[in-house]
């Protein structure tokens, strides 16, 4: 029963990790070509209320849905605005303007503010091999960026921005008030978010002329991927990955989900492979493979 019992534990960590690493890495392509036809706010906020409309059913019918409290909703009102007006909002504004891989690079300020706020809350340094990985991983994608950056400065530095504010989001969330049901506290989350980021949009006066005039099949199929893929799958994954592991090893993901952005980036024909990348991915992995290994702790 125990050897089942950690085999079951190992395959959900694969199956998480796979989620936050390889769909977390598309999600950029696909706001990318979502926000060319739909206005950044309203994208989220399509994101973060299919999403939660979702989660909410699937536990309903499943009989899992627990009595929330205030509390509950305050932790989730403010993880969400972090996470969803804070970081994805802004992330989905810059792609305007920044190319999908781009962006994904400027996101690895996710791990190390991480990091930072968990070596503030424990008053201790990270271990040696968890800062060894993350210099490592910085390292690689600061080789990843180092030519030819496209976007304006003020969206580069905003997109990294909002990568500290995902950390913070990300510790409010999991350190507050939440429901026993990682899902449903990720339900929460997003509709929270879906709230903030719809009523700001509306102050914005976000037009909305493409609902009248209609959006292609490819903006279509990227909302959906964000909302099931990104979301539904994704964020859940990632939301339970923050109660069994350490910052270092949840926050691993944005070292692989830039080579998964730039692999659908030459694909898609914005980005052109080299050897500067191929070296620098061999960091990257090298460094998930010391903060993750090193990192996982099961809470059982």
């Amino acid at each position: 029963m125990p050897i089942e019992r950690s085999r079951s534990h190992s395959l959900q960590l694969f199956g998480a990790f796979a989620a936050v690493y390889l769909l977390w890495g598309a999600t950029f392509l696909a706001i990318r070509y979502a926000v060319a036809e739909v206005p950044p706010l309203a994208t989220i906020a399509i994101r973060c209320a299919g999403g939660a409309l979702i989660l909410f059913l699937w536990l309903l019918a499943r009989g899992k849905l627990e009595r929330t409290t205030r509390a509950q909703w305050l932790t989730a009102s403010v993880a969400g605005t972090f996470l969803f007006l804070g970081c994805h909002a802004i992330l989905a504004s810059a792609e305007q303007r920044v190319s999908s891989g781009q962006a994904a690079l400027l996101m690895t300020s996710i791990p190390f503010s991480l990091v930072v706020l968990g070596a503030l809350e424990s008053r201790r340094l990270p271990s040696l091999p968890v800062i060894a990985g993350l210099v490592v991983g910085i390292v690689g994608i600061a080789l990843l960026a180092g030519h030819d950056p496209s976007g304006a400065i003020g969206d580069r530095v905003a997109v990294g921005f909002g990568g500290v504010l995902w950390a913070v989001g990300s510790k409010v969330g999991r350190d507050g008030a939440r429901p026993k049901s990682a899902i449903q506290a990720s339900a929460m989350q997003l509709a929270a978010g879906a709230g903030v980021v719809t009523i700001v949009s509306l102050a914005y006066g976000e037009s909305a002329d493409w609902l009248t005039a209609g959006i292609s099949t490819r903006a279509s199929l990227a909302l959906v991927f964000l909302v099931i893929c990104g979301t539904v799958i994704g964020f859940a994954a990632y939301t339970w990955l923050l109660t069994v592991t350490t910052p270092a090893a949840a926050g691993s993901y944005a070292f692989v989900n830039p080579i998964v952005a730039l692999i659908l980036a030459w694909i898609a024909g914005d980005e052109s492979p080299s050897i500067r990348t191929a070296v620098a991915a061999v960091l990257v992995i090298g460094a998930v493979i010391l903060t993750r290994d090193r990192g996982v702790r099961l809470r059982t």
